[in-house]
């Protein structure tokens, strides 16, 4: 599963948009979007909606994300909370294969 920043940076990826590019199409600076890629800041709730207005999801869609640890051991989870994260990993999919394009729209 990707934390934040790389789900961040893989939709930007699949949209064939520069941080720069990004930055302008949700309003905010290119050193919000290089901060927030790179772990250096933590995403704030205005940036999700942001993002998730422009991929035209919901907000709750995105933010489970935000929290997200890099090295998850699935041993020491519960079956519920492995079937959660296997559920975000298709949302994530989703997110990057099928929304991603809307920003570069």
């Amino acid at each position: 599963m990707h934390t934040f920043p790389d789900l961040l940076k893989q939709i930007r990826a699949k949209a064939n948009l520069t941080q720069e590019d990004l930055a302008r199409v949700l309003g905010v600076s290119t050193v919000l979007v290089t901060l927030i890629e790179t772990g250096k800041k933590q995403v704030s709730r205005g940036f999700i909606q942001k993002l998730a207005e422009k991929l035209e999801v919901n907000p709750s869609s995105i933010t489970p994300f935000a929290l997200i640890e890099k090295d998850i051991n699935l041993k020491k989870l519960s079956s519920v909370e492995r079937s959660l994260i296997e559920v975000g990993q298709k949302l994530q999919k989703y997110l990057i294969e099928k929304k991603a394009t809307k920003l570069s729209h």
